[in-house]
């Protein structure tokens, strides 16, 4: 029989009136409407206060064994407060399937508030997937598009949430990110979320509120198996064994977890229902302010910190002191620029936990201490095969640190006699931000221009106000930018490498007539392209990081090529259609290279 909570949730879900419509208007209603209540079965949550707290004790004996802390910034929000008066929504990355515990724990203690969690299907396996669901876990499918009823039994579900005043919290990415870089943002779930909130105003006045969540694992338990991925393994589907054998990681050290809440963004309904197109573009509005608040709020951890210099080598390595004095100015420019950090790396605390992280990476066999002793310091280098796993965390700060990497590229082009006038330095700046624009989400051409002069004119101590002025700037005024932001001068290096060498295999590809019809398959392409990147490896010219090979780097450089017009996909065959453009573009790509090569300006300002 069910019970009152149950009988309450079903009435309001079948209720809601497009789902009360779809019903009715079947064939056979009785069925409709048995259909619908077994999706809001597989759908709903089964929330337990008795089982929350008990994991909740069980975690507190558990997580101290994994991670160092969990730390929680909430921008002075007071959850509580919010949910008195409006609907909440919670919207972090993400990164682990530790964050599913990670965001529920630390808003539990804070707020002695649960959140009703959305989770893929993939996670309701038995045991994990009933403790979940007793904790404010609901499950959804990965695909529903065709199936109507379901779409609009989980929009009613979350109709029944936002109603009872239910916090509500979604990944907005959909899935893990692979590469440590935030994920375009899937607009399924704030669409639905839009139309139900849409249809609740008209009963009650209360404000839908959307909180970006960022979240940072100084450590992410499933790195290898991320890094395999990227390299071209298979996702292994999640099972009861794969989720349990997180546990077997007590002997690897995670360092700490680091939360942070974004500014909150209140969504304004029109009217008068909105149409299909209004909606979508509303929808996506909406997914990108949340995006950009989440990426805005992404911290410098120790680990991203390491990962930036020690990444900075291709092979080599570095001793103690000079690791310290890279990432202190590196963190220099953040506190300039305010970039945010972790608390564990204010001055007072940054050697130890740099130190701390260290010891993180060498204990779970990603960095090789080389020698014993060289004049009282020990030399770090990353292992060849841990490089794609330490990409990840630079990737998670990367974004960060755009501009002033791309100033760097300016720099030795001004030196180098490639730019001469402003239409050459904007042409290059936009020329860059095109190459970035399939690897990262980036600020708008206007944000672009502003942010560029403004990192200029700190580092030059006095005003430009436009690319003209920036043009004039002397000698000593350009050396001292290069001391500003030499450090990030190769920080984009292995997406340079992995579009040249992209572009030598489009060539071979086509010089060496392996296309069929004039098309090529991907498998043809990648299997080029991995031959290639080996080969010019080898011979250490121009290619000399081994993380610019990956899966995700390679379709974002296809889809690079697709932009600038000079290869076209038609039903799943690439099409190589301007060969004589694309040839002037790999020797502009590797002529920039060279000049990254011989025209150093690493200064560091010490």
């Amino acid at each position: 029989m069910l019970g009152s909570t149950e009988t309450k949730m079903q009435k309001i879900v079948l209720g809601y009136p497009k789902l009360k419509e779809r019903i009715e208007s079947r064939e056979n209603p009785k069925k409709e409407r048995e259909k619908a209540i077994k999706n809001l079965e597989e759908i709903r949550s089964e929330f337990s206060s008795r089982t929350i707290k008990s994991f909740l004790k069980f975690l507190d004996a558990t997580l101290p064994k994994l991670y160092d802390d969990i730390n929680f910034n909430g921008l002075n929000s007071n959850i509580v407060e919010l949910m008195k008066d409006k609907c909440v929504v919670l919207v972090p990355n993400h990164q682990s399937h530790a964050d599913y515990l990670a965001i529920n724990y630390i808003f539990y203690k804070n707020y002695q508030v649960p959140l009703y969690v959305a989770g893929g299907v993939n996670l309701n396996i038995f045991p994990i997937g009933t403790l979940f669901r007793r904790s404010g876990c609901f499950f959804i499918r990965r695909s529903f598009a065709s199936d109507i009823t379901y779409k609009l039994t989980l929009e009613a579900y979350l109709y029944y949430l936002l109603k009872m005043g239910r916090p509500i919290e979604f990944f907005f990415e959909g899935g893990r990110s692979r590469t440590g870089r935030l994920l375009s943002p899937r607009y399924g779930l704030y669409s639905m979320l839009l139309e139900a909130h849409y249809t609740l105003q008209q009963e009650q006045d209360t404000p839908l509120v959307f909180i970006p969540v960022s979240i940072v694992h100084e450590y992410v338990p499933e790195q290898k198996s991320l890094a395999k991925e990227v390299k071209g393994g298979k996702k292994k589907k999640e099972s009861t064994g794969q989720l349990l054998g997180l546990f077997k990681l007590f002997a690897q050290q995670f360092g700490s977890i680091h939360v942070r809440l974004g500014k909150e963004i209140e969504v304004r309904h029109p009217l008068t229902e909105p149409d299909k197109e209004e909606l979508k573009k509303s929808t996506q509005d909406l997914a990108f302010k949340c995006f950009r608040e989440v990426g805005r709020n992404m911290m410098v951890t120790p680990t991203s910190l390491l990962a930036m210099v020690l990444l900075d080598e291709p092979s080599g390595a570095l001793i103690w002191q000079d690791i310290v004095n890279k990432s202190s100015a590196i963190m220099n420019y953040c506190r300039k620029f305010d970039i945010p950090f972790t608390e564990n790396l204010s001055e007072e605390k940054f050697e130890c936990s740099l130190e701390r992280a260290m010891d993180i990476l060498i204990g779970n066999k990603k960095v090789d201490i080389i020698g014993r002793e060289h004049e009282g310091s020990n030399f770090y280098s990353i292992k060849e095969d841990g490089r794609q796993e330490i990409l990840y965390f630079k990737n998670t700060i990367l974004h960060h640190f755009l501009v002033p990497a791309i100033i760097g590229d300016a720099w030795i082009n001004l030196f180098s006699g490639e730019i001469n006038t402003v239409k050459d330095l904007k042409d290059f700046f936009l020329y860059q931000r095109r190459q970035l624009k399939h690897e990262f989400y980036l600020p708008t051409v206007k944000e672009f221009f502003y942010t560029t002069l403004t990192v200029v004119s700190e580092s030059i101590g006095r005003r430009v106000g436009s690319l003209e002025e920036l043009m004039d700037l002397n000698k000593q005024e350009l050396y001292q930018i290069a001391s500003k932001i030499g450090i990030f001068s190769r920080a984009l290096s292995f997406i340079g490498e992995t579009h040249y060498v992209a572009g030598l295999a489009l060539r071979d590809i086509t010089q060496h007539g392996q296309q069929e019809h004039g098309h090529f398959k991907i498998e043809q392409f990648n299997k080029k392209f991995s031959d290639l990147h080996d080969e010019q490896r080898n011979l250490g010219r121009l290619i000399r990081y081994s993380e610019s090979n990956s899966v995700p780097a390679v379709k974002a450089a296809l889809k690079y090529y697709q932009g600038l017009g000079l290869i076209d996909n038609e039903q799943g065959q690439w099409k190589v259609i301007d060969d004589a453009h694309l040839r002037q573009h790999i020797a502009k790509l590797g002529k920039n290279l060279r000049d990254q090569l011989t025209l150093n300006i690493r200064a560091l300002d010490q």
